[in-house]
Order: structure tokens, then sequence, then C-alpha cells
């Protein structure tokens, strides 16, 4: 429920009006020699179904796998199977199964980017429920792991960033072979990048020795935290820490957007604010990959921190009320009009919104973590044997109380509850327990709660949301030295808006020691704020609530006196 659900409702609007099913197979139908209708049903011709052939099959797959793991839709399911009976109809007697044709894998990122939607779309259909993936997958890559293009992929496929994902994200599935990572270590690891990732290099993110620098690094970052998690090699870690390092030290706006993209000058901290930024692309691997390292290193509040602010300030803010993907998350002028062409931001746009639930908890072997705020329940099994669930009901983001009901199926039940202090708390959160005070949560940490849990106990808590200003000191035309500030609320990045604004230019005549001061919630809408001062009109609201209207998450202050 709540908003998260809103995000996931616009999903599967959009994947049900997107493309047909016949349309995402067409070109698996071509390369396997079937029959195609000559006529399209989207009468319209997309550069990105012409370069990136089958990829619209996987992007519907990634998107719609996902969303049915929590949300079933008789639809969605159909249309997914029917994809999945489409690709294995053309699969060739060796296991080939993608959309072009076998000697075509070297063309430049046929081999990784479309092999890579369709791998990982057909996994999420497997998770799904679909029960001929897993047999499909396997046999296509046990020619895969021996076909003789392997040599040259890891330079004709961009930097084998999407290469190497279906072969690690494989390798973590029933059907998973350790030749699956001995082809990713063989043919796509950069031993001397991991070093350079490792050393905290910056000239290793935006100086990429081939192909282009790109917020899809993130990718590979992705791929060789699967290689720690199935060997457990330090170097594997290390080069994702130190790459983890560099992207938020020097690629990051604040509120979270992933500032490096492709095309442009990207130096360390440079932080563009217009087209060329904040990929949605980035912000999904980036979640992704936080919680990957979640995983691993569970009591460090930093990576679900990270995770919050990528989803409301650039998931949540590039989807439109129809479930269009915007591509860029653009901080100041007018956001880009939502898209429907099958570009690389609606797969992962899709996959991410599907996933949504996904973040909000992450179990313990002696009970659970508290992580995001969302209404939502959730049920799972202790390593003790006991059954738990908790119920938690808030209308957060608008509002930042959250009441969380226990549920042990034998009525009672020792259980550790880890509650999420948010880094952006302006203050130490309590905790209460039926009504009593159990405890004091300092911002960035989990604060635990073990004891044994009775039906019908109640966590309560009240989020400590307050207001952060941050000077620019980027590089972008305009606003170099110039004293514009981003504010943030809770983990939300606002936007200004006034009656003279135009272009992402305002001047508010108030300074940025003055303004938290300033700002009145409107009547009736908490997240909505006027500031009060000389210039009438002027407020603010959370980005991802930005439409049509021209705005700015960086307008000018005064100087303070």
């Amino acid at each position: 429920g709540g908003l998260f659900g809103e995000v996931m409702d616009r999903n599967a609007h959009y994947l049900l009006t997107s493309f047909t099913v016949n349309d995402m197979l067409r070109d698996f139908r071509i390369r396997a020699g079937k029959p195609v209708s000559e006529k399209k049903d989207r009468d319209i011709d997309i550069e990105w179904l012409k370069y990136l052939p089958g990829s619209v099959a996987g992007r519907f797959l990634m998107g719609t796998g996902n969303q049915l793991r929590w949300k079933d839709d008789p639809e969605l399911r159909k249309r997914m199977n029917q994809i999945v009976d489409g690709i294995e109809e053309c699969a060739e007697p060796n296991g080939y199964l993608v959309g072009y044709p076998e000697n075509e894998i070297l063309v430049f990122e046929y081999g990784g980017y479309c092999r890579s939607w369709v791998s990982q779309g057909l996994l999420e259909a497997a998770i799904a429920g679909n029960p001929k993936v897993y047999p499909m997958l396997r046999k296509f890559y046990d020619w895969f792991n021996t076909c003789p293009y392997l040599p040259e992929l890891v330079r004709r496929g961009a930097f084998g960033r999407q290469g190497i994902i279906p072969s690690t994200r494989l390798y973590h599935t029933p059907v998973g072979k350790p030749l699956d990572i001995q082809v990713a270590q063989r043919y796509y690891q950069e031993n001397f990048w991991m070093d350079q990732l490792a050393d905290r290099d910056v000239d290793a993110i935006w100086k990429i020795p081939y192909d282009r620098p790109h917020c899809y690094l993130i990718v590979t970052l992705n791929a060789y935290m699967d290689m720690y998690m199935a060997t457990g090699e330090q170097r594997y870690l290390e080069a994702v820490l130190g790459g983890w390092d560099i992207y938020h030290d020097y690629f990051q706006h604040t509120g979270g957007s992933i500032s490096i993209c492709e095309k442009l000058e990207y130096p360390p901290k440079s932080y563009l604010l217009r087209l060329g930024t904040g990929e949605l692309c980035g912000n999904s691997f980036w979640s992704f990959l936080n919680q990957q390292l979640h995983a691993v290193f569970p009591d460090e509040e930093k990576y679900a921190n990270e995770i919050e602010k990528s989803i409301y300030n650039v998931g949540i803010a590039n989807q439109t009320r129809d479930g269009s993907i915007i591509y860029h998350a653009m901080l100041v002028g007018r956001k880009n009009r939502g898209e429907n062409h099958n570009t690389c931001c609606e797969g992962q746009g899709t996959r991410w919104f599907g996933a949504l639930p996904e973040f909000i908890y992450s179990i313990a072997d002696d009970g659970i973590y508290v992580n995001l705020f969302n209404e939502s329940s959730i049920e799972w099994t202790q390593t003790d044997g006991h059954e738990m669930s908790i119920r938690m009901q808030t209308a957060f983001p608008e509002n930042p109380r959250v009441k969380l009901t226990m549920s042990p199926q034998n009525g009672k039940a020792y259980s550790n509850i880890r509650l999420r202090i948010p880094q952006w708390a302006d203050a130490p959160m309590e905790v209460t327990v039926n009504g009593k005070l159990a405890g004091t949560g300092r911002p960035g940490s989990y604060l635990q709660l073990k004891q044994t849990w009775k039906k019908g106990d109640v966590i309560a808590f009240t989020l400590p949301v307050g207001f952060r200003l941050t000077k620019y000191n980027g590089t972008a035309e305009g606003f170099q030295g110039t004293e514009a500030y981003a504010l943030e609320y809770g983990p939300l990045l606002m936007a200004a808006m006034g009656p003279s604004e135009k272009k992402g230019f305002l001047d508010i005549p108030v300074s940025a020691s003055e303004l938290p001061a300033k700002l009145k919630p409107e009547s009736g809408d908490p997240l909505r704020f006027n500031v009060e001062c000389s210039e009438t009109g002027i407020e603010y609201v959370p980005y991802y609530r930005i439409a049509d209207e021209n705005f700015t998450c960086y307008p000018f202050l005064k100087k303070a006196e």
C-alpha cells in the first residue's frame, strides 16, 4: 500500500499499455525464421528497438517478473508467460535464445546489453513462478560458457559491464554452475580496474580507458558483489567498497541522484544540473548495489539511506502519472516528458518499481530489519522455527508517525526487531512498546528491540523530520560560486517554484540560515511549504511531485548579513 503501492500500480499500467506480445517477440521470430506480420502493432519507428533487438522483451519481463512477486495481476502474468513461451519456441537446438543471430553477438552492445536484459528478465520471470525459465537459461548459458566469441566480448560488449551481470546472477540460482562464475572471471573481470577501485582512484570512473564513463559501471560493481558472495575473495569486496566511495563522494548530487551519465565531461564534483545527469538507470543499479552491501553489513545504516534517497528523489520522481518514465533527473528548469520507447531507463525503471517491497525489510536469523517506512506487512520464519509477522501502518512521507503491530503465529515468540534511525533524523528517536518508552536511537543507526513478543504488541515512533540545506559547489553554468542551496526535508529533495521562476533561476530574498524558520506548511498539505518573505508565491514541494511546472532544486538565496 501507500506511496510504493501507487508507484507499482502505475508501473503495471505502463507495462500493459506499452508494447504488445507480438511486438516484443518480433526479433526472436525473425532470428528463428518464423513468420511475422509486416506491420507492427505500434506503428512507430523506434531506434531503441532497431539498435537493441529483443531488449523490449527483457524490459517487460524485468518489470513484470518483479511486480508479480508482490501484487498478482492476471493479465500481466498471462503476457509474461506468453513471452516466455515465445522465446522458448524460437530457441535454437543448442540453447541459443536471444533476439539476434549468433554471428552478430560481437556487434557493439548486442553481446552485453540485449543478452543481459533478456537473461535478467527471464530470471525475474522464474522468480515470479514460471517453471520453464531455469531450464531454458541453463541450456543457453551452457552454450554461452563455451562459445567461441568469449575472448572478444569484454571489449565489444561495452566494457563488459552489461555482459558480466547475467552470468553472476545466474550462478546464484537453483541452476547455477561454477562455470558461470569462472567465465565471468576469465572474460569480463578487469583486475587492473579492481585495483584502481580499491585504491579509491577517482580516475577509475570518469577516465575509464576505453568505451566511455557512465553510471552503468555500477552494473559491474553489482556483478563483483555477486562474485564476492560466490567466492568470499576480499578483492571483490574491496573493489566494490572503493567504487561505492568514489560514486558517493564525487559523483552524487544532493538528494542522491548519480551525477555521471555519458557523452559529456564529468570531472569529479562537477555536478551538472540539466541534461546528461541523474540518469534513472544509475540509481536503479545503485539501489540494488546498496541492497547487496546491506546484506553483508546489515547494521550499517548508510546503505538503506542511499536506497531511500534513490527511490524518492530519482525513481518516483522520474515516473509520470501515467507510469511512463523520465530518462534524466534534471534538477533545474523543467522535467522532460515521460517516455514509452523501450529506453534503458524504462527497462531499469520497471524492474526497480516492481521490486520496491523488497527494500522495506530484510530478514535476519533472529528477527528482522525495518529499513524503509511504507504501508506494508511481512511474514517470515526465524531459524528457531518461530513464524512471525509485522504490519506497518504509516502515511510516510506525508506523516512521520509509524506503528508496527506484532503477530507471532503461536501467540508469542522471541525476536530481535531492528529499527532504522535514519541519518537524516534531526534528533534522537524515541520508540515505545505498548505505550512505554523502550529505547532511544541515534541518527544513522539501528535500534534493537529484543524481547518475547505477544500478538498485538505495538511498536510506535515518530520520525524526527527536519530541514537541511546544502550549498551548490559544482560547475554548472550560472551557478558556480553563487549562494544556491538545495533543500532536503527528511529523505526528500525539495523543489522551489515561484511566479517569476524561469529556466531554473529563482531568487529568494532569504539567507540560508533564515530559510528553515520561514517555511510554513500549507493547510491540508504537510509537504507543501510557503516561504514567508517579501516575494509572494514562492513555495517548496517534494521534487518527486513535480510534473510540468518550472522549478529549481537550487534557488539563489541572499548572502547572510
